[in-house]
């Protein structure tokens, strides 16, 4: 059986290589306009709260009273800035905290459940503008991802104590130590990140044909060609938000590090899209009289409107960082 599988592999990514080279010009132009997504939307959205988040967890130990746990106040700060910060920033604590003998592996794949969600840079600088036009939309889409989570964060913590007993070996860190880390780690997962969406935009360049919602379900920064209105429209483009497409997905089981398994995360995703699905409504119904439509507002990301090098300069020595620590990691 196993065989088999290999070679049906095999066969699909060879049709897939022959594809690529037949339709190069469609993968070209698919692979430029993904990294400049990367430069303009993903990266500016993520890179600094990925930094600051490490910095937080890394430094956890000196801002938390002794009689509080440290187990459940560090499974707080990710649940909290997972939310707040973006889709792979929850991923990438958790994993940074089992290899720190913080939390357990079996901890962690039970909060990676609440603590995934499209972040509030994203939501609120680009998909409020281009998609829903509306700031207040935007704000509402964000509070019903969050909501979502935090019942799960309840559920979580009602049904699975931790206790304070818990024998941890975290230990804190001076903060020029945890702040360069931090931007060396941050540097090597925008790397990471970016490398997977660049490669799902040149696979969906494939597809004979191009369907938004498809390719949003594929890569959620495609979420931006969608247009429309409505209760029924909002409440899509929120469900879309909160599961966040297959690449991201790919992103956070690879920024896990095999630390811990997606299992619970995937058994808990039907549960949160609903519960966002309600929430998303039931705030759409709230503030809908009170929306004022932006006018004016185009769909479409300039890259620069000056042909400025500055983002270029910038990427490039993110790439010089994350090289820098990779090899760092393979010689100790």
């Amino acid at each position: 059986m196993k065989n088999k599988l290999h070679g049906l592999v095999t066969i699909v990514v060879l049709v897939v290589l022959i594809f690529s080279i037949i339709h190069i010009d469609e993968v070209k132009e698919a692979i430029v306009k993904s990294i400049e997504n990367c430069i303009i939307g993903i990266v500016p959205s993520l890179f600094l709260n990925s930094v600051l988040a490490s910095v937080l967890i890394k430094c956890s130990e000196s801002l938390i009273p002794k009689r509080i746990s440290p187990v459940r106040c560090e499974i707080f700060l990710v649940f909290l800035l997972g939310n707040i910060c973006g889709y792979p920033i929850g991923a990438r604590m958790l994993s940074e905290l089992v290899k720190e003998n913080c939390i357990t592996s079996e901890q962690a794949e039970r909060v990676i459940c609440f603590s995934y969600a499209s972040g509030s840079a994203y939501i609120l600088g680009i998909v409020s503008s281009a998609v829903f036009h509306a700031k207040l939309l935007g704000f509402t889409a964000f509070l019903s991802i969050f909501l979502s989570n935090t019942i799960l964060y309840i559920l979580f913590i009602v049904n699975f104590k931790v206790k304070s007993t818990v024998n941890v070996s975290c230990k804190g860190v001076s903060l020029t130590n945890a702040v360069m880390d931090a931007i060396s780690s941050s540097a090597n997962s925008m790397i990471s990140i970016c490398s997977t969406i660049v490669f799902f935009s040149a696979l969906l360049s494939l597809l004979p044909l191009q369907i938004p919602i498809v390719s949003a379900i594929f890569e959620i920064s495609n979420i931006t060609s969608l247009q429309g209105n409505g209760l029924i429209f909002f409440v899509l483009l929120t469900v879309l938000l909160s599961f966040g497409g297959l690449c991201v997905h790919m992103q956070i089981i690879c920024l896990s590090g095999g630390n811990y398994s997606f299992k619970w995360f995937y058994i808990t995703r039907p549960i949160q899209l609903i519960l966002t699905a309600i929430f998303s409504a039931v705030g759409y119904l709230i503030v809908q009289n009170h929306i004022s439509v932006e006018t004016g507002v185009s769909s479409s990301i300039e890259l620069s409107s000056t042909g400025s090098i500055i983002p270029f300069v910038c990427i490039s020595g993110m790439v010089l960082i994350a090289l820098t620590y990779r090899k760092q990691k393979s010689d100790r």
